[in-house]
């Protein structure tokens, strides 16, 4: 039995992909199929940067999505370029059980989104103008997504998260959030051991 209908794949099949390897699996073979695995490029020592530059969705835009589709073609295509090893990653998993709680039972902050994009900007760190153009695009690919979105604030994942995004973009807005999860780390962290990567206080 397949796990997914031809009706859910045919859409995609009819948009004329350059490649198309269909490939049965389970959830557990999502990393190795995103290139993420942990025998892939991002996950190896090999010197490369990989920034991200994540944005949690309601739903997609089109218009959005033909905007970054064209930005990502161009910064990853042109002769020479140091992007040509990036990836755009679209996640979409079923949302039932995470929106069957209320939003304001938790201090997690974005049940209600649908959606996380993310490119993935690998490439070798040749000197800060490299950075700066991967740090350029990055967010104006984020920027395009997220005036599209109709959100009054950038909703980010905080596992990808490339660093200048704020503490309200990670943790969400609302200051009791803020307030609970600061009062988790003090309970299960009170040394602060974990505070390296987006630290919550």
């Amino acid at each position: 039995m397949k796990a997914v209908s031809d009706s859910y794949i045919k859409p995609f099949a009819n948009l004329g992909p350059i490649v198309n390897v269909p490939t049965a699996g389970t959830y557990l073979d999502l990393g190795k199929w995103t290139g993420i695995s942990v025998n892939d490029g991002p996950r190896q020592i090999t010197g490369n940067a990989n920034p991200r530059f994540p944005i949690y969705l309601k739903r997609y835009s089109p218009k959005a999505q033909a905007k970054v589709y064209e930005l990502f073609k161009e910064a990853t295509t042109t002769p020479g370029t140091p992007f040509a090893g990036a990836l755009f990653m679209f996640e979409g998993y079923p949302m039932q059980a995470v929106q069957a709680l209320d939003e304001d039972t938790s201090a997690f902050a974005y049940r209600e989104d649908n959606l996380l994009v993310a490119p993935l900007l690998s490439y070798k760190p040749t000197g800060p103008a490299v950075a700066k153009a991967a740090n350029k695009l990055g967010n104006k690919i984020r920027q395009v997504l997220y005036e599209a979105s109709g959100e009054n604030s950038l909703h980010t994942y905080v596992n990808y998260a490339f660093g200048d995004e704020s503490k309200k973009a990670w943790y969400g807005s609302e200051q009791w959030r803020q307030r609970r999860l600061s009062a988790l780390k003090d309970d299960y962290d009170p040394k602060s051991k974990f505070s390296f990567y987006a630290p919550i206080a």
